[in-house]
């Protein structure tokens, strides 16, 4: 599936600009590499499985449009969502965040998160991954758009999970490099919105496709003839 791991690489680009300071504040053991690297890795299974757990939730939602007769309008919905997102990602998360309610909630979230970074437990890094995903995120909620024209809970959980997947070469290569990174991945964001709307083509092109069958039949088959 190429469009979860394009939005997850695209993802990532966003994530180091906007949750970069917050990684590298991760309360990590530094006793030795290979434990930094553990925890590491269990902070991202932490936001990854978080990820998966929103895409079996809204790809069920999909699941029950898609029984309505909408599969087609759906993924042609989120191929044009992914698509005006593209360059306008951070006001489609400003007007998720204006909902009601919301503002308390990710201060909950992010109160919680606070009481994780004084711990210096592995457990302790699994859970702030967790609490992570559901931080306020354009990219992730274009990843959830997508999710829900997979139209299905299993389906809807592996694109979230190749999605999270997408993201960890750039933020693991984050936590090596440091903070020098960010510098570097600012050069290269404009790749961000190329990504999403590639992305966005990819949903419309299953959303849009045709039964060419009619016409491979009405059209005559080239081949050699004995005279």
């Amino acid at each position: 599936m190429l469009a979860p791991l394009l939005l997850g690489l695209a993802g990532s680009m966003h994530c180091v600009g906007m949750c970069g300071p917050l990684m590298l504040a991760l309360p990590l053991d530094a006793a030795g590499k290979r434990q930094v690297w553990r925890q590491m890795l269990l902070y991202h299974s932490g936001r990854i499985l978080t990820y998966v757990l929103l895409g079996v939730f809204f790809g069920l939602a999909g699941k029950g449009l898609a029984l309505a007769g909408l599969q087609k309008a759906l993924s042609i919905s989120a191929g044009v969502l992914l698509i005006l997102m593209a360059f306008a990602a951070w006001r489609f998360e400003r007007l998720v965040t204006a909902l009601p309610g919301f503002s308390g909630f990710t201060q909950r979230i992010q109160n919680g998160m606070g009481r994780l970074m004084r711990r210096h437990s592995g457990g302790g890094v699994f859970y702030f991954g967790l609490l992570n995903g559901l931080l306020p995120c354009g990219m992730v909620y274009a990843a959830l758009a997508a999710a829900i024209a997979t139209t299905g809970g299993a389906a809807g959980g592996l694109f979230m999970a190749l999605f999270g997947v997408g993201t960890l070469p750039l933020l693991l290569t984050m936590s090596v490099l440091g903070r020098s990174l960010p510098l570097a991945v600012r050069r290269i964001r404009v790749l961000q919105p190329v990504l999403i709307t590639i992305a966005g083509l990819v949903l419309l092109q299953r959303g849009l496709h045709l039964d060419l069958s009619l016409f491979e039949a009405a059209v005559p088959k080239a081949g050699m003839e004995c005279h």
